[in-house]
């Protein structure tokens, strides 16, 4: 079996960026994607060029924090302070239920302009192309029309689109329903009260009988930043621990598990 082990918003907040690379230094995270619109985007990057072992991507953020373009260039996409309007406030728009709506919300050309700056600020801040790029908490129609459209004309693949080429099996199928995530409400408990770990070990020989696995997830730690900053924030520790994990680096070794980046893929 190929195990792709993914860690999303390197880059949000010191404490995210400080427990993704140990998820990578002391655990199994071996793809992460950058926020390049967060200011901790430029510590996340100085710890890029001593991990080799890690593929470094793009996550692309349009509810979180600052634009990457000029805010009077995407005025669809910002509140009067230039920040991204949060996603919890976006799913609770009526018009977010409509294809026609959602487009209405993101128009074509301030989704395009907004994922291309942040490509480019990546590019400006790593000296390289990012090795795959991701969505982020909500996805619509021009949002991934704009990611496919950087894709080909860049040939960094899509993160969606390469796991459906190869049938990878997502671990997030096993998950339970989490209407707090889905609504975009914080409740402590509930994100304290996960275990992606026993969720693998509970399902390990499922796992291991496929041949290419997706475990995903948010690892990081947490500081008052990231309390403000998003809804899915304490549960970050529950994904650390699972990366980290003694039980699962054993799992892996047991079962001659490849870990694999996005490059291996393309």
């Amino acid at each position: 079996m190929k195990l792709l082990v993914q860690g999303d918003d390197f880059g949000f907040t010191k404490a995210v960026t400080y427990g993704i690379v140990d998820a990578i230094d002391n655990g199994i995270l071996r793809n992460t994607g950058l926020f390049a619109n967060m200011p901790s985007a430029l510590l996340a990057v100085s710890f890029m060029k001593d991990r080799p072992e890690a593929c470094f991507g793009i996550d692309f953020n349009l509810v979180s924090g600052p634009s990457c373009s000029d805010p009077a260039d995407i005025p669809s996409l910002v509140d009067e302070n230039g920040q991204f309007i949060r996603s919890g406030v976006r799913i609770h728009d009526p018009r977010w239920q409509t294809e026609a709506g959602r487009r209405e919300m993101f128009p074509w050309e301030e989704t395009y302009r907004e994922i291309r700056a942040q490509y480019n600020r990546f590019v400006q801040l790593t000296g390289r192309k990012p090795g795959y790029l991701h969505g982020h908490s909500i996805s619509h129609e021009h949002y991934r029309e704009a990611i496919r459209r950087i894709s080909e004309a860049e040939g960094v693949p899509f993160s969606t689109d390469i796991q459906e080429k190869y049938g990878f099996f997502n671990f997030r199928t096993l998950k339970t329903s989490d209407k707090a995530s889905k609504n975009k409400v914080f409740d402590a408990a509930d994100q304290l009260n996960k275990n992606p770990l026993k969720l693998v070990q509970d399902n390990a020989e499922l796992l291991a009988s496929q041949e290419y696995v997706c475990i995903g997830g948010h690892p990081g730690f947490v500081d008052a930043e990231l309390l403000g900053l998003t809804t899915l924030s304490l549960e970050r520790v529950r994904d650390h621990e699972m990366d980290t994990s003694e039980w699962i680096k054993n799992w892996i070794s047991e079962n001659n598990i490849e870990l694999i980046t996005y490059y291996d893929l393309y």
